[in-house]
Protein backbone atom coordinates (compact mmCIF):
# COMPACT_ATOMS: atom_id res chain seq x y z
CA UNK A 1 0.00 0.00 0.00
CA UNK A 2 1.29 3.23 -0.88
CA UNK A 3 2.08 5.26 2.27
CA UNK A 4 -0.49 8.55 2.78
CA UNK A 5 1.17 11.84 2.64
CA UNK A 6 0.73 14.04 5.49
CA UNK A 7 -1.22 17.08 4.10
CA UNK A 8 -4.04 19.18 4.99
CA UNK A 9 -7.04 17.75 3.71
CA UNK A 10 -7.42 20.15 0.48
CA UNK A 11 -4.10 18.01 -1.06
CA UNK A 12 -6.33 15.35 -0.97
CA UNK A 13 -6.02 14.82 -4.78
CA UNK A 14 -2.37 14.27 -4.16
CA UNK A 15 -3.17 11.25 -1.93
CA UNK A 16 -3.07 7.92 -4.14
CA UNK A 17 -3.46 4.16 -3.45
CA UNK A 18 -1.22 1.58 -5.07
CA UNK A 19 -2.61 0.57 -8.26
CA UNK A 20 -4.79 3.82 -8.97
CA UNK A 21 -4.96 4.61 -12.44
CA UNK A 22 -4.17 8.45 -13.42
CA UNK A 23 -5.59 9.43 -16.92
CA UNK A 24 -6.29 5.82 -17.70
CA UNK A 25 -2.75 5.49 -18.51
CA UNK A 26 0.01 5.69 -15.23
CA UNK A 27 -0.49 3.13 -12.53
CA UNK A 28 0.44 4.47 -8.88
CA UNK A 29 2.88 1.84 -7.30
CA UNK A 30 4.70 3.69 -4.81
CA UNK A 31 5.00 7.41 -2.85
CA UNK A 32 8.36 8.94 -3.58
CA UNK A 33 8.76 12.55 -2.11
CA UNK A 34 7.44 16.03 -1.71
CA UNK A 35 9.23 19.29 -2.71
CA UNK A 36 8.39 23.04 -2.97
CA UNK A 37 6.06 22.55 -5.66
CA UNK A 38 5.16 19.18 -6.01
CA UNK A 39 4.46 15.76 -4.98
CA UNK A 40 5.94 12.48 -6.70
CA UNK A 41 5.13 8.77 -7.19
CA UNK A 42 6.30 6.08 -9.01
CA UNK A 43 4.42 4.45 -11.67
CA UNK A 44 3.69 2.46 -14.49
CA UNK A 45 3.00 3.66 -17.78
CA UNK A 46 0.70 1.14 -19.74
CA UNK A 47 1.08 3.11 -23.06
CA UNK A 48 4.87 2.10 -22.89
CA UNK A 49 5.31 -0.68 -20.19
CA UNK A 50 7.77 1.63 -18.72
CA UNK A 51 8.24 3.00 -14.74
CA UNK A 52 7.89 6.38 -14.75
CA UNK A 53 7.86 8.87 -12.15
CA UNK A 54 4.92 11.25 -11.91
CA UNK A 55 5.11 14.88 -10.48
CA UNK A 56 2.14 16.51 -9.36
CA UNK A 57 1.56 20.32 -8.70
CA UNK A 58 0.82 21.43 -5.19
CA UNK A 59 -3.43 22.13 -5.51
CA UNK A 60 -2.50 25.30 -3.65
CA UNK A 61 -0.45 26.24 -6.15
CA UNK A 62 -2.94 26.10 -8.73
CA UNK A 63 -3.97 29.38 -7.85
CA UNK A 64 -0.71 31.07 -8.51
CA UNK A 65 -0.38 31.76 -12.41
CA UNK A 66 2.53 32.32 -11.93
CA UNK A 67 3.61 28.73 -10.48
CA UNK A 68 1.33 27.04 -13.38
CA UNK A 69 3.71 28.57 -15.45
CA UNK A 70 6.66 27.54 -13.77
CA UNK A 71 5.57 23.99 -14.09
CA UNK A 72 4.64 23.73 -17.40
CA UNK A 73 7.78 25.62 -18.36
CA UNK A 74 9.91 22.70 -16.51
CA UNK A 75 8.45 20.17 -18.48
CA UNK A 76 8.82 22.39 -22.16
CA UNK A 77 12.36 23.42 -21.12
CA UNK A 78 13.30 19.58 -19.93
CA UNK A 79 11.33 17.59 -22.78
CA UNK A 80 14.26 19.43 -25.31
CA UNK A 81 17.04 18.55 -23.29
CA UNK A 82 18.08 14.98 -23.99
CA UNK A 83 21.45 14.27 -22.48
CA UNK A 84 23.04 11.53 -20.53
CA UNK A 85 22.87 13.93 -17.32
CA UNK A 86 19.61 15.55 -17.68
CA UNK A 87 16.77 13.56 -16.33
CA UNK A 88 14.79 13.01 -19.15
CA UNK A 89 10.58 14.25 -19.07
CA UNK A 90 7.95 12.94 -21.45
CA UNK A 91 4.78 15.01 -20.98
CA UNK A 92 3.01 17.28 -18.81
CA UNK A 93 -1.26 16.61 -18.36
CA UNK A 94 -3.65 17.24 -16.00
CA UNK A 95 -5.89 14.97 -13.87
CA UNK A 96 -9.47 14.81 -14.26
CA UNK A 97 -9.48 17.04 -11.13
CA UNK A 98 -7.31 19.69 -12.79
CA UNK A 99 -4.31 18.79 -10.92
CA UNK A 100 -1.09 19.39 -13.37
CA UNK A 101 1.86 16.63 -13.39
CA UNK A 102 4.92 15.75 -15.63
CA UNK A 103 5.56 12.02 -16.47
CA UNK A 104 8.98 12.06 -16.26
CA UNK A 105 12.09 9.50 -16.47
CA UNK A 106 11.80 7.36 -12.90
CA UNK A 107 15.74 7.74 -11.47
CA UNK A 108 16.62 4.98 -8.74
CA UNK A 109 19.49 6.63 -6.21
CA UNK A 110 19.75 9.44 -4.24
CA UNK A 111 20.21 12.99 -4.28
CA UNK A 112 23.23 14.47 -3.74
CA UNK A 113 21.67 16.12 -0.27
CA UNK A 114 21.03 12.94 0.57
CA UNK A 115 24.48 11.51 0.10
CA UNK A 116 25.91 14.71 1.53
CA UNK A 117 23.46 14.51 4.74
CA UNK A 118 25.21 10.74 4.92
CA UNK A 119 28.53 11.44 5.39
CA UNK A 120 27.56 14.17 7.72
CA UNK A 121 25.90 11.83 9.68
CA UNK A 122 28.22 9.28 8.78
CA UNK A 123 31.49 11.88 10.18
CA UNK A 124 33.61 11.33 6.88
CA UNK A 125 34.63 12.91 4.22
CA UNK A 126 33.89 12.51 0.19
CA UNK A 127 36.62 10.93 -1.52
CA UNK A 128 38.12 13.69 -3.91
CA UNK A 129 37.57 11.57 -7.09
CA UNK A 130 34.01 11.53 -5.86
CA UNK A 131 33.64 14.77 -5.62
CA UNK A 132 35.20 15.50 -8.99
CA UNK A 133 33.39 12.84 -10.62
CA UNK A 134 30.28 14.28 -9.47
CA UNK A 135 30.90 17.92 -10.42
CA UNK A 136 32.57 17.26 -13.83
CA UNK A 137 28.96 15.65 -14.60
CA UNK A 138 27.21 18.42 -13.55
CA UNK A 139 29.22 20.27 -15.88
CA UNK A 140 28.69 18.36 -18.81
CA UNK A 141 25.28 18.57 -18.29
CA UNK A 142 25.07 22.34 -18.14
CA UNK A 143 27.37 22.65 -20.77
CA UNK A 144 24.66 20.66 -23.14
CA UNK A 145 21.63 22.49 -21.39
CA UNK A 146 23.53 26.45 -21.56
CA UNK A 147 23.11 26.20 -25.46
CA UNK A 148 19.67 27.41 -24.69
CA UNK A 149 18.78 27.57 -21.29
CA UNK A 150 20.42 28.70 -17.75
CA UNK A 151 19.34 26.95 -14.84
CA UNK A 152 19.32 29.21 -12.46
CA UNK A 153 18.80 26.66 -9.14
CA UNK A 154 21.63 24.41 -9.30
CA UNK A 155 21.92 23.00 -5.66
CA UNK A 156 22.54 19.44 -3.90
CA UNK A 157 19.00 18.84 -4.23
CA UNK A 158 18.36 18.77 -8.12
CA UNK A 159 21.29 16.46 -8.56
CA UNK A 160 20.54 12.81 -8.23
CA UNK A 161 23.55 10.14 -7.87
CA UNK A 162 22.65 6.62 -9.48
CA UNK A 163 23.80 3.37 -9.45
CA UNK A 164 27.41 3.03 -10.86
CA UNK A 165 27.75 6.86 -9.64
CA UNK A 166 25.92 8.98 -12.57
CA UNK A 167 24.50 12.33 -11.97
CA UNK A 168 21.27 13.33 -13.13
CA UNK A 169 20.55 17.05 -12.68
CA UNK A 170 16.75 17.77 -12.53
CA UNK A 171 14.26 20.64 -11.71
CA UNK A 172 14.25 22.91 -14.83
CA UNK A 173 11.57 24.73 -13.83
CA UNK A 174 13.03 28.44 -12.44
CA UNK A 175 15.34 28.09 -16.38
CA UNK A 176 15.43 30.85 -18.32
CA UNK A 177 16.23 31.19 -21.88
CA UNK A 178 19.74 32.74 -22.81
CA UNK A 179 18.82 34.92 -25.55
CA UNK A 180 16.05 35.88 -23.08
CA UNK A 181 18.13 36.55 -19.98
CA UNK A 182 20.89 38.08 -22.25
CA UNK A 183 18.19 40.24 -23.27
CA UNK A 184 16.97 41.34 -19.58
CA UNK A 185 13.62 41.19 -20.18
CA UNK A 186 11.88 41.76 -16.92
CA UNK A 187 14.29 40.14 -14.83
CA UNK A 188 16.46 43.41 -14.16
CA UNK A 189 13.57 44.81 -12.05
CA UNK A 190 12.82 41.86 -10.05
CA UNK A 191 12.62 42.42 -6.61
CA UNK A 192 13.08 38.90 -5.54
CA UNK A 193 15.87 36.53 -5.89
CA UNK A 194 15.46 33.31 -8.44
CA UNK A 195 16.75 30.02 -7.15
CA UNK A 196 17.77 29.11 -3.78
CA UNK A 197 19.33 32.01 -1.90
CA UNK A 198 22.04 29.40 0.03
CA UNK A 199 23.43 28.42 -3.92
CA UNK A 200 22.85 31.68 -5.44
CA UNK A 201 25.26 33.96 -7.22
CA UNK A 202 26.10 37.90 -6.04
CA UNK A 203 24.36 38.74 -9.07
CA UNK A 204 21.64 36.52 -8.39
CA UNK A 205 20.95 37.74 -4.45
CA UNK A 206 21.05 40.90 -5.88
CA UNK A 207 17.99 40.62 -8.43
CA UNK A 208 20.46 41.36 -11.41
CA UNK A 209 20.83 40.12 -14.33
CA UNK A 210 22.25 36.44 -14.65
CA UNK A 211 23.93 34.31 -17.02
CA UNK A 212 25.34 30.96 -17.28
CA UNK A 213 27.82 32.12 -14.96
CA UNK A 214 26.11 32.49 -12.40
CA UNK A 215 25.31 28.60 -12.49
CA UNK A 216 29.10 27.81 -12.61
CA UNK A 217 29.27 30.00 -9.13
CA UNK A 218 26.53 27.57 -7.61
CA UNK A 219 28.21 24.34 -9.08
CA UNK A 220 31.24 25.86 -7.40
CA UNK A 221 29.64 26.07 -4.19
CA UNK A 222 27.95 22.22 -4.65
CA UNK A 223 32.18 21.43 -5.34
CA UNK A 224 32.95 23.04 -2.00
CA UNK A 225 30.33 21.60 -0.29
CA UNK A 226 30.96 18.16 -1.66
CA UNK A 227 34.63 18.84 -0.55
CA UNK A 228 34.36 19.99 2.80
CA UNK A 229 30.63 18.55 3.87
CA UNK A 230 29.94 22.67 4.83
CA UNK A 231 26.74 24.18 3.50
CA UNK A 232 27.02 27.40 2.27
CA UNK A 233 25.26 28.93 5.27
CA UNK A 234 27.68 27.51 7.64
CA UNK A 235 31.20 29.54 8.37
CA UNK A 236 33.29 28.99 6.17
CA UNK A 237 36.53 27.02 5.72
CA UNK A 238 39.86 26.82 3.95
CA UNK A 239 39.62 23.59 2.05
CA UNK A 240 43.41 23.49 2.19
CA UNK A 241 43.27 23.39 6.00
CA UNK A 242 39.92 21.23 5.89
CA UNK A 243 41.76 18.12 4.26
CA UNK A 244 44.98 18.07 3.16
CA UNK A 245 44.23 15.32 -0.03
CA UNK A 246 42.91 17.92 -1.74
CA UNK A 247 45.28 19.19 -4.74
CA UNK A 248 46.20 23.21 -4.65
CA UNK A 249 44.77 23.44 -8.28
CA UNK A 250 42.04 22.11 -7.71
CA UNK A 251 41.50 24.42 -4.64
CA UNK A 252 42.82 27.42 -7.55
CA UNK A 253 39.99 26.08 -9.91
CA UNK A 254 37.29 25.91 -7.23
CA UNK A 255 38.39 29.33 -5.80
CA UNK A 256 37.84 30.79 -9.67
CA UNK A 257 34.47 29.15 -10.04
CA UNK A 258 33.77 31.22 -6.99
CA UNK A 259 34.75 34.94 -7.74
CA UNK A 260 32.17 37.39 -6.87
CA UNK A 261 32.45 38.81 -10.38
CA UNK A 262 31.06 36.62 -13.36
CA UNK A 263 33.65 38.26 -15.58
CA UNK A 264 36.68 37.07 -13.41
CA UNK A 265 35.09 33.38 -12.84
CA UNK A 266 35.00 30.33 -15.60
CA UNK A 267 33.34 31.80 -18.99
CA UNK A 268 31.88 28.25 -19.82
CA UNK A 269 31.26 25.30 -18.08
CA UNK A 270 32.91 23.17 -20.79
CA UNK A 271 36.04 25.31 -19.83
CA UNK A 272 35.08 24.51 -15.86
CA UNK A 273 34.85 21.12 -16.50
CA UNK A 274 38.17 20.99 -18.74
CA UNK A 275 40.34 22.09 -16.32
CA UNK A 276 38.59 20.56 -13.36
CA UNK A 277 39.27 16.85 -15.18
CA UNK A 278 43.13 18.03 -16.45
CA UNK A 279 43.90 19.49 -12.81
CA UNK A 280 42.43 15.88 -11.17
CA UNK A 281 44.35 13.38 -13.84
CA UNK A 282 47.36 15.38 -13.22
CA UNK A 283 47.44 15.45 -9.45
CA UNK A 284 45.80 12.06 -9.03
CA UNK A 285 46.28 9.44 -12.06
CA UNK A 286 49.91 9.26 -12.60
CA UNK A 287 50.51 8.15 -8.80
CA UNK A 288 52.79 5.19 -8.56
CA UNK A 289 51.75 1.91 -8.49
CA UNK A 290 53.15 -1.62 -8.22
CA UNK A 291 55.30 -2.35 -10.80
CA UNK A 292 53.69 -5.27 -12.44
CA UNK A 293 55.49 -7.79 -15.35
CA UNK A 294 54.11 -11.11 -16.05
CA UNK A 295 56.34 -14.09 -13.98
CA UNK A 296 59.06 -15.96 -17.24
CA UNK A 297 57.47 -19.15 -16.04
CA UNK A 298 53.80 -18.35 -16.41
CA UNK A 299 52.77 -19.82 -19.64
CA UNK A 300 49.95 -18.11 -21.99
CA UNK A 301 47.12 -20.09 -22.42
CA UNK A 302 44.10 -19.82 -24.64
CA UNK A 303 41.73 -21.65 -22.49
CA UNK A 304 38.72 -19.91 -21.55
CA UNK A 305 38.74 -18.10 -24.77
CA UNK A 306 36.98 -18.12 -28.03
CA UNK A 307 39.30 -18.16 -31.23
CA UNK A 308 37.53 -15.12 -33.68
CA UNK A 309 38.99 -15.78 -37.22
CA UNK A 310 38.68 -12.29 -37.71
CA UNK A 311 37.90 -10.06 -41.52
CA UNK A 312 35.85 -7.41 -42.16
CA UNK A 313 32.50 -6.16 -40.93
CA UNK A 314 30.37 -3.41 -40.70
CA UNK A 315 31.49 -1.11 -37.34
CA UNK A 316 28.75 1.69 -36.04
CA UNK A 317 25.72 2.64 -37.22
CA UNK A 318 24.24 6.30 -39.18
CA UNK A 319 21.85 6.89 -36.85
CA UNK A 320 23.71 7.88 -33.62
CA UNK A 321 25.73 10.70 -33.76
CA UNK A 322 28.43 8.71 -31.33
CA UNK A 323 28.43 6.22 -33.05
CA UNK A 324 28.79 7.14 -36.72
CA UNK A 325 29.63 6.61 -39.45
CA UNK A 326 29.21 3.17 -40.18
CA UNK A 327 32.48 1.90 -42.12
CA UNK A 328 34.15 -1.52 -43.33
CA UNK A 329 36.23 -2.39 -40.79
CA UNK A 330 38.66 -4.79 -40.35
CA UNK A 331 40.47 -7.06 -37.75
CA UNK A 332 43.09 -9.67 -37.51
CA UNK A 333 42.33 -13.03 -35.79
CA UNK A 334 42.15 -13.34 -32.19
CA UNK A 335 41.26 -14.73 -29.10
CA UNK A 336 38.70 -13.14 -26.41
CA UNK A 337 37.65 -14.26 -23.54
CA UNK A 338 34.55 -16.24 -23.27
CA UNK A 339 33.32 -14.22 -19.73
CA UNK A 340 34.51 -10.90 -18.50
CA UNK A 341 37.06 -11.22 -15.57
CA UNK A 342 35.80 -12.16 -12.44
CA UNK A 343 36.94 -11.30 -8.61
CA UNK A 344 38.33 -14.94 -7.97
CA UNK A 345 40.47 -14.48 -11.05
CA UNK A 346 41.73 -10.64 -10.19
CA UNK A 347 42.58 -12.12 -6.90
CA UNK A 348 44.95 -14.51 -7.78
CA UNK A 349 45.96 -11.13 -9.59
CA UNK A 350 46.32 -9.16 -6.29
CA UNK A 351 47.96 -12.01 -4.44
CA UNK A 352 50.99 -12.20 -7.06
CA UNK A 353 51.36 -8.95 -7.25
CA UNK A 354 50.11 -6.79 -4.34
CA UNK A 355 48.73 -4.38 -6.63
CA UNK A 356 45.74 -2.28 -4.93
CA UNK A 357 42.45 -3.48 -4.52
CA UNK A 358 39.42 -2.79 -6.93
CA UNK A 359 36.75 0.21 -5.54
CA UNK A 360 34.31 -2.33 -4.32
CA UNK A 361 36.38 -4.95 -2.88
CA UNK A 362 34.84 -6.68 -0.14
CA UNK A 363 31.51 -5.45 -0.87
CA UNK A 364 28.94 -7.74 -0.35
CA UNK A 365 27.17 -6.74 -4.00
CA UNK A 366 29.98 -6.64 -6.01
CA UNK A 367 32.64 -8.76 -4.36
CA UNK A 368 31.55 -12.32 -5.17
CA UNK A 369 33.66 -14.75 -6.49
CA UNK A 370 32.34 -15.68 -9.92
CA UNK A 371 30.80 -12.24 -10.13
CA UNK A 372 32.74 -9.53 -13.18
CA UNK A 373 35.44 -7.60 -11.05
CA UNK A 374 34.33 -3.93 -11.01
CA UNK A 375 35.57 -0.83 -9.65
CA UNK A 376 38.82 -0.98 -11.94
CA UNK A 377 40.00 1.65 -13.49
CA UNK A 378 41.62 1.44 -17.14
CA UNK A 379 45.02 1.44 -15.52
CA UNK A 380 43.93 -1.21 -13.44
CA UNK A 381 42.48 -3.57 -16.14
CA UNK A 382 45.88 -2.84 -18.39
CA UNK A 383 48.10 -3.74 -14.94
CA UNK A 384 46.12 -7.29 -15.03
CA UNK A 385 46.30 -7.99 -18.51
CA UNK A 386 49.98 -7.21 -18.34
CA UNK A 387 50.17 -9.66 -16.12
CA UNK A 388 48.48 -12.56 -17.93
CA UNK A 389 50.51 -11.64 -20.91
CA UNK A 390 47.19 -10.65 -22.56
CA UNK A 391 45.70 -7.16 -24.18
CA UNK A 392 42.23 -5.40 -23.69
CA UNK A 393 40.76 -5.27 -26.80
CA UNK A 394 40.64 -2.57 -29.23
CA UNK A 395 36.95 -1.64 -29.87
CA UNK A 396 37.02 -3.30 -33.57
CA UNK A 397 37.78 -5.82 -31.42
CA UNK A 398 35.28 -6.29 -29.17
CA UNK A 399 32.30 -5.06 -31.78
CA UNK A 400 33.50 -7.94 -34.69
CA UNK A 401 33.06 -10.66 -31.36
CA UNK A 402 29.80 -9.06 -30.17
CA UNK A 403 28.85 -7.95 -34.03
CA UNK A 404 30.39 -10.79 -35.81
CA UNK A 405 29.80 -10.87 -40.05
CA UNK A 406 26.36 -11.25 -39.82
CA UNK A 407 25.53 -7.51 -38.66
CA UNK A 408 23.40 -8.48 -35.20
CA UNK A 409 22.12 -5.77 -33.40
CA UNK A 410 22.81 -7.47 -30.28
CA UNK A 411 25.38 -10.17 -29.86
CA UNK A 412 22.63 -12.87 -29.47
CA UNK A 413 21.08 -11.94 -32.45
CA UNK A 414 18.10 -9.17 -33.06
CA UNK A 415 15.96 -10.62 -30.78
CA UNK A 416 15.04 -8.12 -28.47
CA UNK A 417 16.60 -8.15 -25.05
CA UNK A 418 14.31 -9.80 -22.07
CA UNK A 419 15.93 -11.48 -18.48
CA UNK A 420 16.54 -14.61 -20.11
CA UNK A 421 19.40 -13.25 -22.48
CA UNK A 422 21.25 -11.30 -20.00
CA UNK A 423 21.20 -8.71 -17.21
CA UNK A 424 20.29 -5.30 -17.32
CA UNK A 425 17.64 -2.70 -16.55
CA UNK A 426 18.40 -2.82 -12.36
CA UNK A 427 16.71 -6.40 -12.56
CA UNK A 428 19.22 -7.54 -9.88
CA UNK A 429 20.71 -4.31 -8.92
CA UNK A 430 24.04 -6.01 -9.54
CA UNK A 431 26.31 -7.93 -11.57
CA UNK A 432 24.98 -11.33 -11.71
CA UNK A 433 27.69 -14.12 -12.07
CA UNK A 434 29.18 -15.53 -15.32
CA UNK A 435 27.50 -18.04 -17.24
CA UNK A 436 24.00 -17.01 -15.75
CA UNK A 437 22.55 -16.20 -19.02
CA UNK A 438 23.30 -18.89 -22.00
CA UNK A 439 20.76 -17.86 -24.32
CA UNK A 440 22.67 -14.55 -24.57
CA UNK A 441 25.87 -15.89 -25.80
CA UNK A 442 26.93 -15.30 -29.07
CA UNK A 443 26.47 -17.93 -32.39
CA UNK A 444 30.94 -18.22 -31.46
CA UNK A 445 30.03 -18.85 -27.86
CA UNK A 446 31.16 -15.50 -26.09
CA UNK A 447 28.90 -14.57 -23.10
CA UNK A 448 28.12 -11.70 -21.45
CA UNK A 449 28.67 -8.83 -24.17
CA UNK A 450 25.44 -7.62 -23.25
CA UNK A 451 24.25 -6.41 -20.05
CA UNK A 452 26.28 -6.98 -16.36
CA UNK A 453 29.06 -4.32 -16.53
CA UNK A 454 30.51 -2.23 -19.28
CA UNK A 455 34.12 -3.30 -20.52
CA UNK A 456 37.17 -1.32 -21.04
CA UNK A 457 38.25 -0.75 -24.63
CA UNK A 458 42.11 0.74 -25.66
CA UNK A 459 40.36 3.31 -27.95
CA UNK A 460 39.40 6.87 -27.14
CA UNK A 461 35.88 7.91 -27.04
CA UNK A 462 35.95 10.35 -30.25
CA UNK A 463 33.76 10.24 -33.51
CA UNK A 464 35.08 7.52 -35.78
CA UNK A 465 37.40 8.73 -38.75
CA UNK A 466 37.35 5.78 -41.27
CA UNK A 467 41.16 5.46 -43.21
CA UNK A 468 42.55 8.63 -41.41
CA UNK A 469 45.60 8.05 -39.50
CA UNK A 470 45.77 7.90 -35.74
CA UNK A 471 44.18 10.54 -34.24
CA UNK A 472 46.40 12.75 -32.11
CA UNK A 473 46.10 12.16 -27.90
CA UNK A 474 43.28 14.45 -26.81
CA UNK A 475 44.83 16.45 -24.04
CA UNK A 476 42.17 14.89 -21.83
CA UNK A 477 41.12 11.73 -23.01
CA UNK A 478 38.10 9.63 -22.52
CA UNK A 479 38.23 5.67 -23.78
CA UNK A 480 35.57 3.72 -25.05
CA UNK A 481 33.17 1.30 -22.82
CA UNK A 482 30.99 -1.41 -24.69
CA UNK A 483 28.29 -3.36 -23.77
CA UNK A 484 25.90 -2.54 -21.73
CA UNK A 485 25.56 -3.32 -17.50
CA UNK A 486 23.29 -4.67 -15.22
CA UNK A 487 21.11 -1.04 -14.77
CA UNK A 488 21.08 -0.10 -18.67
CA UNK A 489 18.49 0.16 -21.05
CA UNK A 490 18.09 -2.09 -23.89
CA UNK A 491 19.42 0.73 -26.24
CA UNK A 492 22.29 0.67 -24.06
CA UNK A 493 22.44 -3.12 -25.43
CA UNK A 494 23.42 -2.58 -29.25
CA UNK A 495 26.49 -4.00 -30.08
CA UNK A 496 27.42 -0.55 -31.70
CA UNK A 497 26.83 1.05 -28.36
CA UNK A 498 29.35 2.98 -27.29
CA UNK A 499 29.98 5.49 -24.15
CA UNK A 500 33.39 7.57 -22.88
CA UNK A 501 35.16 7.43 -19.68
CA UNK A 502 37.71 8.91 -17.88
CA UNK A 503 40.31 6.29 -17.52
CA UNK A 504 40.76 6.57 -13.75
CA UNK A 505 37.02 6.39 -12.82
CA UNK A 506 36.45 2.85 -10.71
CA UNK A 507 32.58 2.58 -11.24
CA UNK A 508 30.59 -0.60 -10.14
CA UNK A 509 29.12 -0.89 -13.47
CA UNK A 510 32.83 -1.44 -15.66
CA UNK A 511 35.02 -4.37 -15.44
CA UNK A 512 36.96 -6.17 -18.84
CA UNK A 513 38.30 -8.88 -20.41
CA UNK A 514 41.07 -9.93 -22.58
CA UNK A 515 42.21 -10.71 -25.77
CA UNK A 516 45.10 -12.04 -26.96
CA UNK A 517 46.58 -12.30 -31.04
CA UNK A 518 46.18 -15.06 -33.09
CA UNK A 519 48.02 -16.51 -36.12
CA UNK A 520 46.49 -15.88 -39.29
CA UNK A 521 46.64 -19.66 -40.27
CA UNK A 522 45.08 -20.36 -36.52
CA UNK A 523 42.40 -23.19 -36.68
CA UNK A 524 40.13 -24.27 -34.10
Amino acid sequence: MVPRIATDPKDKNLVFEAGERISDRYEIEEFLGRGGMGVVYRARDHLTNEIVALKFMIPDLLKSQKAQQLFIQEAQVARRLRHENIVAVHDVSTTPEGVLYLSMEFLSGQSLRAMLRKYRTERRLVDVRLAVHATVQILKALEYAHRTVIHRDIKPENAMMLPGEHIKVLDFGLAKAVDEEAAATGDAKRKRVIGTTAYASPEQKACRQVDLRADLYSTGLMFYELLTLRTPTEESVDVAQARSDVAPSLITILNKALRAEPAERWQTAGDFRAQLTEAYQTSYRRAARPQVTRAAEREVSTEGMVYMEGGSFLMGNDVVPEESPAFEAHVAPFYIDIHPITNDQFREFLKATGYRKPEFWGDGTFGGGPQPVVGVSLEDAMAYAEWAGKQLPTEAQWEFAARGKDNRKYPWGNREPDPMLCNYGDMMSMPSIIGMHDEGRTPEGVHDLAGNVYEWTTDYFMPYQPGAAKPKDPAIPRYAVRGGCWNSTPDELRCAFRKGLFPEERLNTVGFRLVLPAEEDSAQ
